[in-house]
């Protein structure tokens, strides 16, 4: 998929946000990584158990592409999948073999209709749940709008740029949206009432430079969540009401300096291209997903590869070689490893909470398959795999997990 630079800019930091001091309950035992080059491994050194899933749309399904990122949510037996959210916000969904199942297209303003899509997720009962303009829609096993709940019942809205099921009742969101405190900082997680359609917002805080971009990020782990946002070296663990610092990423004198987390929006907007030029940081991008007993995250930097300011605005796509990795962690055997799964700039991990899930679009297994990017044999897999596509400009999908 084709990237412009104003592209990569929003997408490089999209998820703009820092850890700060919060009134949740801290554990000083937690383990702290280690950014730097020797992290970095081969794509074929860290993957296991790699599948790819040919998406087989059946010839007249309408597939849009223009460049945005995909929405994936994953049920029990099957992914839905959205590739274009607003001039035609088609929903498909597939079997775990790329089998398609059914497609439907009803944006509109009646009651089983949608608009545009902000946001997938699952329901409890494991059916599809849509963000869409200033609602929550909860869909039924018949693919029907059942619940559309609104999010402005205060006056307000909070986009949320992450979700997942807490209880029958409960909704939890990472938000974009609710205003500052009096110094600037941000609270972007919050738990959501179904019945009484309002916020309880968690005490851990975010950075002004937040505005810049997404705010946070969540996934489901052991018996509660994981929060992640961006700039930030900590990853947050909630549950039972209480939060506490899992793990810690360190990058000695490549972190980010501390006035870089606190300015303002406009300010870090400003200073944007220069760093994506001259690439002095580590960067946590604030993306979180988990698979297993591994937890993902991205990071710009680690191995920088400086890049001329001039040529930088001419670019069409992200070079091959970025430095966005995808970092991983596994707390309990207090390990971490960083590898380039895809090659430039392709888009976030999603997961099941059993398998990583990547969508590769035509430009990017092409391009796997010509560098060879992932090694003899899964390059082998994915030449199979993209022959059972009934249409050559289909997607596919690569399903891992990580070797420890």
């Amino acid at each position: 998929m084709l990237i412009r630079f104003s592209t990569i800019l929003m997408v490089v930091f999209s998820f703009i946000s820092c850890s700060s001091p919060s009134d949740s309950t801290v554990e000083n035992e937690f383990p702290s990584f280690q950014l730097n080059e020797s992290i970095v491994q081969k794509p074929e050194e860290v993957l296991k158990d790699v599948e790819f899933i040919p998406l087989k749309f059946p010839e007249g399904t309408p597939v849009q592409f223009f460049g945005f990122d995909p929405h994936i949510s994953f049920a029990e037996d099957k992914i839905f999948l959205n590739t274009d959210p607003y001039m035609k916000p088609t929903i498909h969904a597939f079997d775990y073999q790329g089998n398609h199942l059914e497609t439907i297209a009803r944006q509109g303003g009646g009651p089983n209709e949608y608009g545009s899509i902000s946001k997938m997720g699952v329901t409890k009962e494991g059916q599809l749940a849509m963000v869409s303009q200033n609602a929550l829609l909860e869909f039924d096993e018949k693919m029907d709008i059942k619940n559309r709940l609104s999010l402005t019942s205060d006056g307000s809205y909070y986009a949320p740029i992450s979700l997942h099921p807490w209880d029958e009742n409960h909704w939890f969101f990472a938000l974009r949206g609710p205003a500052p405190d009096e110094e600037g900082y941000f609270q972007t997680f919050a738990l959501f009432n179904k019945d009484s359609l309002s916020y309880e917002f968690l005490p851990l805080k975010t950075f002004p430079a937040s505005g810049s971009g997404e705010s946070g990020a969540i996934a489901p782990y052991k018996s509660g969540y994981l929060l992640n946002f961006g700039l930030s070296d900590t990853i947050f663990y909630y549950s039972e009401g209480k939060i506490r610092p899992l793990a810690s990423i360190n990058s000695g004198d490549r972190s980010l300096p501390m006035e870089k987390r606190i300015q303002t929006e406009d300010k870090m907007d400003e200073e944007l291209e220069q760093m994506i030029a001259t690439q002095p940081y580590d960067v946590n991008m604030g993306s979180i997903a988990v698979a297993g007993e591994t937890i993902g995250t991205h990071v710009f930097g680690i191995k920088p590869m400086p890049l001329d300011l001039a040529a930088i605005q001419e670019m069409d796509e992200a070079p091959d070689d970025f430095p966005m990795y995808e970092v991983y962690i596994n707390p309990e055997k207090r390990a971490i490893k960083a590898s380039k799964i895809v090659p430039g700039l392709s888009g976030f991990a999603f997961s099941d909470g059993e398998y990583f899930y990547r969508l590769l679009y035509t430009e990017v297994w092409n391009r796997l398959l010509e560098n060879k990017q992932l090694g003899e044999k899964h390059t082998q897999s994915l030449q199979a795999a993209s022959n059972e596509l009934f249409d050559e400009e289909d997607p596919i999908i690569i399903r891992y997990k990580i070797q420890w």
